[in-house]
């Protein structure tokens, strides 16, 4: 290690993720400051629309989108392709379907969502993220490779060795407890906890998404209690003392003035609070106070421009922006939506991105109860907690936020940009992750002589 903290060599890292690496806040700042420690950071990814297959994303962090089959039927391989087309159409799966649709199974139907979601299980740790092979052709140079937990982990974790390099975990999910594998049968958990539990113990670092999470991993997988690595955003105009003002919103969806605004951004998906505020925009308490505003993208984009068009004036939906433009579009915001219902152990340990970013952006937030979140929200006076099943509470509290003297919300907005911008920021949580890889860079001869 040198006198100024820094590695005493530089590592060649290569993240892997199971996304197009569009929005993935978490890693792209993680990459960023390893960058500027430093370190050579490549990040590998899916392809998309209209998407680069390779760009330089910071000074030292260059991301390449490999060509990846991730059709769910590609977990019936090396079985040829018409039959697995025909398997696929058996258990009613589009052949070329990427996801499982996300309306839940009706009638006889039910029977073959289970084979469905094993395939798509399956497929997941064969396909969905680069694989190891891959890995190795796209960056032969590796030291160390980081990768979410699960999803991208077991292309990360078979390449390292391949490579000569070393395996980190990022828990920023628990996955055995999360979504819809939280809702499969005890034996096919099991079997996926043990063998993440193997892949968890070949690894040389752990980073997890909140203090529960890092308790949970080190008690389960019998290893080094990770270090905590807060989905916070860098401090934002740290300089200015005021929450800043923005109206994006507002003229992007053609909201009135003086309308005000609930703002849910994020993934359109399943069990993140997103059909719950559609049914809370209908309660009396919400239904003529404010606009909803879904900001987003995700399996449930279909429901939510349903629900847009089906309460015109009253629901809105925008596209996601970019990771550097979202502060400046949420402080246009007069409460923040995070909702997260506690429905699987994952979501009640979890603390998201958005919770973070609504706090730095000055707007008080709405969050369920029976979670970290609530734990945190109440700890810090933010905003409020709600029952999450009750369309009535939800729509309740948050009136009774928008519906508070508007000097009262200043001092909110206000409270809750100080909070963010001396406990939450990126730069005051990211010490355990520059000393993990510090240390991985460190020659195990050196001891810590300057």
């Amino acid at each position: 290690m040198t006198a100024g903290g820094r590695p005493a060599s530089s590592l060649h890292i290569t993240i892997v993720a199971a996304n197009p690496f569009e929005f993935d806040s978490r890693f792209l700042r993680s990459a960023t400051s390893l960058a500027a420690d430093g370190h050579t950071v490549r990040i590998l990814g899916w392809p998309g629309p209209g998407l680069p297959a390779e760009e330089e994303l910071a000074p030292g962090v260059l991301l390449t989108r490999l060509d990846i089959d991730r059709r769910i039927s590609s977990g019936l391989r090396p079985l040829p392709g018409r039959v697995r087309s025909a398997i696929a159409r058996l258990l009613g799966l589009d052949p070329g379907a990427t996801v499982l649709p996300p309306d839940a199974p009706r009638g006889a139907d039910r029977l073959r969502h289970p084979l469905r979601r094993l395939l798509e299980m399956g497929a997941t740790a064969r396909g969905v993220a680069p694989g190891p092979v891959a890995v190795l052709a796209a960056a032969p140079e590796t030291d160390v490779v980081p990768a979410h937990a699960r999803r991208a982990g077991p292309g990360g974790r078979a390449a390292a060795p391949r490579l000569g390099g070393r395996f980190v975990y990022d828990v920023a999910d628990y996955h055995t407890e999360a979504a819809r594998l939280a809702r499969m049968p005890w034996v096919i958990r099991e079997v996926v906890r043990r063998r993440e539990r193997r892949w968890a113990r070949e690894a040389s670092g752990f980073l997890a998404v909140s203090e529960p999470v890092a308790d949970l991993v080190s008690r389960r997988w019998g290893v080094e209690r990770p270090s905590v690595l807060l989905n916070c955003p860098p401090a934002w105009r740290p300089d200015e003392a005021t929450p800043p003002v923005s109206d994006r919103i507002r003229t992007a969806a053609g909201i009135d003035a003086g309308r005000p605004i609930v703002l849910y951004q994020g993934g359109f998906s399943v069990d993140r609070g997103v059909e719950e505020l559609v049914a809370a925009a209908d309660e009396p308490a919400l239904r003529d106070l404010a606009a909803v505003v879904f900001m987003g993208y995700g399996r449930l984009q279909g429901s939510v421009d349903r629900a847009a068009a089906a309460r015109p004036g009253r629901v809105h939906v925008l596209p996601a922006v970019s990771p550097d433009e979202l502060l400046e579009w949420t402080a246009s915001a007069d409460v923040s939506f995070v909702g997260q219902p506690p429905r699987t152990l994952n979501q009640r340990m979890n603390l998201p991105n958005k919770l973070f970013e609504s706090l730095m952006a000055g707007v008080p937030v709405v969050v369920a109860k029976g979670n970290e979140q609530c734990r945190l929200v109440t700890a810090e006076k933010v905003g409020r907690c709600t029952d999450i099943d009750s369309p009535r509470a939800i729509a309740e509290t948050l009136a009774e936020l928008l519906e508070t003297p508007p000097y009262e919300q200043e001092r909110l907005r206000s409270h809750c940009r100080t909070v963010a911008l001396t406990k939450y920021t990126w730069e005051l949580n990211s010490g355990g992750l520059l000393d993990l890889y510090r240390r991985l860079a460190t020659p195990p001869d050196s001891g810590d002589s300057p």
